[in-house]
């Protein structure tokens, strides 16, 4: 009992930890153009900070997630505010585009690898693969939840500011009248493509590196190979 104790407490204060880390990594990342990649208005900017989100989802679970995505959530609400900011960014002073989607992104992503798990046999290869769909379906949400939110809440809004924009006479009317929409569409597919190929690619091998180093850490390992079910 008291082993089981020690255990579980190890575990809390490593998830802790890795929580704060992550956390730490996704606000440099939001108030840094590392993480918020300027583009012209009113284009938002691009995004490398579900990154870290996805990682703490995929590595800790579905808590530790949530936790992160929070800080991403309540990080790119903040920034919307500070920033000044102009065209879709706007958008984002409404936690229900900036938060309330940062916080399903690290469910889907944990839901897509407990899935490829319970489906497909561990391994190295396989385990890399799991690790790049399930970031890839994070991104995607990330990209569809914030995009699509905007549209629903402010689909006038947005036409408006877009058309506003664009000279008269100088585009179709079906553009004009849907002109929020057609900016989302365009936007989000390009963005969330590049996203989603970063994602892939980085989230796999810093998931590796990440456990590689907390096994060592993890009293649960030891029993292991004394042939214990765990």
């Amino acid at each position: 009992m008291k082993k089981m104790n020690r255990t579980q407490q190890s575990n809390r204060i490593r998830q802790m930890v890795i929580a704060g880390m992550l956390s730490a990594i996704v606000a440099v990342l939001t108030f840094t153009p590392i993480g918020m990649i300027p583009l012209p208005p009113p284009l938002p900017n691009a995004t490398t900070v579900h990154i870290p989100v996805l990682l703490a989802a995929l590595v800790e679970g579905p808590v530790v997630g949530l936790i992160v995505g929070l800080v991403f959530g309540l990080c790119s609400f903040i920034r919307a505010w500070e920033t000044g900011a102009v065209g879709l960014t706007l958008f984002f002073r409404n936690p229900l585009v900036s938060v309330l989607p940062r916080l399903i992104v690290p469910l889907a992503a944990f839901g897509v690898w407990a899935l490829w798990r319970r489906v497909i046999k561990p391994g190295r290869v396989t385990d890399k693969a799991g690790a790049a769909v399930a970031a890839v379906i994070g991104t995607i949400t990330n990209t569809v939840l914030c995009l699509g939110s905007i549209v629903l809440l402010y689909g006038a809004d947005l036409t408006v500011m877009i058309n506003e924009m664009i000279a008269a006479g100088n585009a179709e009317a079906a553009y004009l009248n849907n002109a929020g929409a057609w900016l989302v569409a365009a936007v989000g597919v390009p963005n969330g493509m590049g996203e989603c190929f970063v994602a892939a690619f980085i989230v796999p091998m810093i998931k590796t590196a990440v456990e590689a180093v907390t096994r060592r850490t993890r009293p649960s390992a030891s029993p292991r190979k004394e042939g214990t079910n765990q």
